[in-house]
């Protein structure tokens, strides 16, 4: 990382990502992505409270949450009738649960969950490009939500 680029991550405030994965917090996985402020929730019962209280801007979710949690489609429809705005990627290994996901409010979901942290790297790196003042129109149009 340049001097230039090192400022930039320090300067620029990160984007608040939350990730409603069991699995991924059962393994107690660790996402330290320039850019990006990351939470790992182990189910999504409270993903309504959380995500107006966490000021999170993109939200992962995953559709199976464990015994006798709420699914990632209710978690979802959920989230958009209290009104939430960012961006929601559905992250199951399941195309039909994915889609089940979009179907309630997702705008789009990874091809398998093995992408997530590659696609995190991708929307940090969008993110910090975005912010710079000489942010190209490419790299703020690659982020979730700006067409």
């Amino acid at each position: 990382m340049t001097m230039a680029a090192s400022a930039t991550v320090a300067t620029v405030p990160p984007l608040k990502v939350a990730i409603y994965d069991d699995v991924v917090a059962a393994r107690g996985e660790r996402f330290a992505i320039p850019g990006l402020a990351v939470t790992v929730f182990a189910h999504a019962d409270d993903a309504v409270a959380q995500c107006a209280a966490g000021g999170f801007a993109v939200v992962f979710m995953d559709f199976a949450l464990g015994p006798g949690r709420i699914g990632g489609g209710v978690a979802t429809a959920a989230l958009r009738a209290a009104g939430f705005a960012g961006e929601i990627v559905a992250i199951s290994s399941d195309p039909a649960a994915n889609a089940a996901i979009r179907a309630a409010g997702a705008d789009r979901a990874l091809a398998t969950k093995a992408h997530l942290r590659s696609y995190l790297v991708h929307l940090g790196a969008a993110h910090l490009a975005a912010q710079s003042p000489s942010a190209s129109p490419l790299a703020a149009s690659s982020l979730p939500g700006r067409a």
